[in-house]
């Protein structure tokens, strides 16, 4: 671009398209003050499924999170996605292209990302790094071996399980993605994943803590830089 600009620029122009200062309802919905995790979740028939998704979302809130399953949708209106996700503390999801819908999260906001076995460079080009370009409070949660229903399949010992980078080779080809991508499911031990949420949950809880101080001070803007300054 003849005028590049940085991805805080491309997050204040997204927040100027679909958020117009409006005071949605995702916003005010919860009984409890509590920080609010965004579940986002893929259903059976693409890969990277949570296996175990509903202990999950019971661990998170046991945590003290108040949790929203979202499965995003080709029909799901993007202001729609744009007032959950950005009036939200925290947002946690396998690797996939649903992951996009962290650009609409605040500076300062939780970020998780679930790598499953064999995508961690492409969790790190595709989303780590727009993360910590925005200011998000980057997270990242590897899969063990006994996470992943490769194992189940091809066994602990196979190679492509045991080095990932060897097995692909230098070709990131078609055959290997769908091992990867779509054949590959997940169940987290939920006792090692835990600690993450727990980490999660205390930076949640700073942002949580201003939420008054942003939403007024964001009324008074349509650019949304304010939420740039008050997260940093």
């Amino acid at each position: 671009m003849p005028n590049s600009q940085a991805f805080t620029h491309f997050r204040a122009f997204l927040d100027k398209a679909y958020n117009h200062g409006q005071n949605h309802p995702w916003k005010f919905n919860s009984p409890k003050s509590r920080p609010r995790l965004v579940l986002a979740t893929r259903n059976g028939g693409v890969g990277r499924v949570i296996s175990n998704q509903n202990q999950v979302k019971h661990l998170a809130e046991e945590i003290g999170f108040d949790v929203i399953v979202f499965e995003p949708a080709p029909q799901t209106p993007l202001q729609q996605a744009y007032a959950l996700i950005n009036s939200s503390h925290a947002m946690v999801g396998v690797h996939g292209a649903g992951l996009t819908h962290s650009l609409f999260l605040r500076p300062g906001v939780v970020f998780m990302q679930v790598v499953p076995i064999g995508a961690g460079w492409l969790a790190e080009v595709c989303f780590a790094n727009s993360a910590r370009a925005m200011g998000l409070e980057y997270l990242e949660y590897r899969i063990g071996v006994e996470e992943s229903s490769l194992t189940d399949k091809y066994g602990k010992n196979s190679l492509l399980i045991e080095d990932p980078a060897t097995f692909r080779g230098e070709k990131w080809s078609s055959a290997v993605m769908d091992i990867y991508l779509k054949e590959q499911n997940v169940k987290l031990d939920l006792i090692r994943f835990r600690e993450y949420l727990k980490e999660a949950y205390k930076k949640a809880e700073k942002v949580h803590g201003k939420r008054g101080l942003a939403s007024a001070r964001s009324d008074r803007t349509h650019c949304g830089y304010a939420c740039c300054a008050l997260a940093s």
